[in-house]
């Protein structure tokens, strides 16, 4: 159930990263709600992950279990970290109207969040109890 919850709320963030990157130049209200839906989700999601992981016994007491090799799932997790810093930068710089550097992030930003969020789909199972 913990990974259901976990994919849930990664799904609702790259949707509304991508309605948010579609609504850019037609409506800028509609850009900054999907993309403030995408920010709140995924942070839903990361806390969530790294309260499990480091506060309430790991992924394995939550019937979260890797199905690669260690330092695979390593790397997902350091470029998810690069990711979520970059999605924070650029909420900060939507917010603040830096227009050059928010636009030149998303470049680097889309790919490498959805990247991040298919390994994710496939590197992490639930089994029932």
């Amino acid at each position: 159930m913990a990974l259901f919850f976990v994919n849930s709320f990664m799904t609702l963030s790259v949707l509304g990263f991508y309605t948010g990157y579609f609504f850019r130049k037609v409506d800028i209200t509609k850009h900054q709600i999907a993309n403030l839906v995408g920010i709140g989700s995924n942070l839903i999601a990361a806390v969530y992950l790294l309260c499990i992981k480091y506060l309430l016994g790991g992924i394995s007491e939550f019937q979260i279990y890797p199905t690669a090799p260690d330092f695979i799932i390593h790397t997902h997790r350091f470029f998810a970290a690069i990711s979520l810093v970059l999605m924070l930068v650029m909420g900060f710089t939507g917010w603040k109207r830096n227009r050059n550097l928010h636009v030149k992030l998303h470049y680097i930003f889309l790919p490498l969040y959805t990247i991040v969020y298919i390994s994710g789909l496939f590197l992490f199972q639930s089994k029932p109890l």
